[in-house]
């Protein structure tokens, strides 16, 4: 089965894609501004990301441009939803860092279901036999 422990892969391998970005992000930012060290760990994140949760968790035979455009939307748009979330929650009193950890698992949330609707969905007649 296609789907068999898919969330179990979508955890294991989100915190591969996180332990490598940070990594990333900590050796650019000994050496380089925070914008451009954020900026690059981010690509590394969205690159890493895109190829790990395509071809380990969802299992899509080849990655497609569809595919890579709709994950990049997806990411940009989950940013935006992490910088409002935290600005919301520290106006009502909450801390930044409180609030940023407790976006973490709404944000993955939404994440899988939207790889697994949007990104890598699947065609309709993938479960029939030819």
């Amino acid at each position: 089965m296609q789907s068999s422990g898919r969330k179990r892969r979508f955890l294991g391998y989100g915190a591969l894609n996180v332990l490598v970005t940070n990594l990333v992000l900590q050796g650019l930012l000994l050496v380089a501004g925070t914008g451009l060290a954020t900026l690059l760990s981010q690509s590394v994140n969205v690159a890493l990301g895109f190829v790990l949760y395509g071809k380990k968790v969802f299992r899509v035979e080849r990655l497609q441009k569809r595919s890579a455009l709709s994950y990049l939307v997806m990411a940009l748009l989950l940013w935006w939803c992490n910088w409002a979330g935290i600005t919301a929650l520290a106006g009502s009193g909450l801390s930044r860092n409180l609030a940023a950890l407790l976006l973490i698992p709404v944000l993955a949330a939404v994440s899988y279901v939207v790889q697994k609707l949007v990104v890598f969905r699947q065609p309709a007649n993938a479960g029939v036999l030819k």
